[in-house]
């Protein structure tokens, strides 16, 4: 970074994407312990939905407070609210309490996340900024991976009832340090001097915004579907594992895909972001993707395991270059008054299909097929290419947000 404020700003933003992923993948590693805890095992399910309806609500409320009250008090809000949850929650007593408690707490990292993307936008500069979000964005993988972790190291020695208190007040413990770092930022001079300025969408930033928005949920169908729901119900039986053996097969691919996406987030795609335009990016990121899941049918097809472990660890090398490009650039090109509201639909949209995709391709390849289903979501990744293609915005790398705005 390029001065004190800006590492300040980028340290104190860390903590929300790293949370985003260590919780997610708490709620849905250790669903069916915190359900038997309760001796409740319809809740299982409700534990991931839980969050991620929290999630869903924080995206749209937190857009319209981060352009309405302002960057720094929303991102405060945030982070007071997940504080307070989390000392909650890992005390919990009932099902019903515990869920209440995650919902908020999906709430606070979901809203923390949505401004913190315009907040990265308007206070690091031009040639930073687009590697400030590639950080933040790569230690969600961070926070994922350390989650399944503490996770098996806790289980070694605690009753599983007890591992997932211990997991939310691990989070808990971690975060404190950086809600007094949080209260020291200053608020964002673009949004004091561009956000009062009332503006109405226009009819290319309604097109833009419905553009991005596909983007972004197609994104979010490949992240869940490919990994929790094809490669554990069916490429894993289809290549003769047991149970257990899918569990531990499955477990492997996602982490070699996780150690891949952290590796080509902090070298490759971070050496890219800021030297070529966000749609070149875009396009590079969804036609590699696209390519590789083709070439993920030949592993498959030969039933080898290894395959395609490698297969998806290459995918998530580079991919997220166009993830991240089209997070950048849905910030960049809105003004600050509507900014927020913008990440927010974008967002909260993307998360409600992240939570209906996975339950409609497991019915497909149920009744269609593995096969089927592959080619399907190969088709919705060209989908996202076009939509990418016949996107109409400006290059905004390496481009001062004041002039954007201007």
């Amino acid at each position: 970074m390029q001065n004190k404020g800006e590492n300040k700003l980028l340290i104190s933003l860390l903590i929300a994407f790293f949370l985003g992923g260590f919780e997610l993948t708490v709620s849905g590693s250790l669903n069916q312990i915190i359900a038997s805890t309760f001796n409740s095992p319809s809740m299982a399910p409700l534990v991931i939905s839980a969050y991620l309806a929290g999630s869903v609500i924080g995206s749209f409320l937190f857009g319209i407070l981060v352009d309405s009250f302002g960057r720094k008090r929303t991102l405060e809000i945030g982070l007071i609210v997940f504080v307070l949850a989390s000392s909650l929650i890992a005390i919990s007593s009932n099902a019903f309490e515990f869920l209440i408690l995650q919902g908020i707490q999906g709430l606070a990292i979901g809203g923390d996340s949505t401004a913190a993307s315009p907040t990265i936008v308007e206070m690091i500069g031009k040639n930073w900024r687009g590697k400030a979000f590639v950080i933040v964005s790569t230690v969600w993988f961070l926070g994922d991976m350390l989650a399944s972790i503490i996770g098996l190291y806790l289980l070694s020695f605690l009753p599983p009832s007890e591992v997932w208190r211990y997991s939310y007040l691990f989070a808990l413990f971690l975060v404190i340090p950086f809600v007094f770092i949080r209260f020291t930022l200053k608020e964002s001079q673009v949004w004091k001097e561009f956000g009062v300025i009332k503006r109405k969408f226009t009819s290319l930033q309604k097109r833009n915004i419905i553009l991005f928005t596909v983007i972004s949920s197609i994104d979010s169908i490949v992240a869940y579907v490919f990994p929790f729901i094809l490669i554990p119900d069916f490429i894993a039986p289809y290549l003769g594992f047991s149970s257990s053996g899918a569990v531990s097969f499955t477990d492997d691919a996602i982490l070699g895909a996780t150690l891949s996406s952290i590796i080509g987030g902090f070298t490759l795609v971070l050496g890219l972001i800021d030297r070529l335009p966000r749609k070149s990016s875009m396009i590079i990121g969804r036609t590699y993707m696209l390519i590789s899941f083709g070439i993920m049918i030949l592993p498959i097809y030969l039933k080898s395991p290894l395959g395609i472990i490698l297969v998806f660890a290459a995918i998530s090398f580079l991919s997220p270059l166009g993830l991240f490009a089209a997070g950048l650039a849905s910030t960049e090109v809105f003004p600050a008054s509507i900014r927020g509201k913008v990440v927010g639909i974008v967002t909260g949209i993307s998360s409600i299909v992240s939570a209906i995709a996975p339950i409609i391709f497991f019915s497909l390849s149920s009744s269609l097929g593995l096969l089927f289903s592959m080619i399907v979501l190969i088709a919705f990744i060209g989908i996202d290419v076009s939509s990418v293609l016949i996107l109409r915005i400006p290059n905004t790398t390496n481009i001062d947000i004041q002039e954007i705005e201007k």
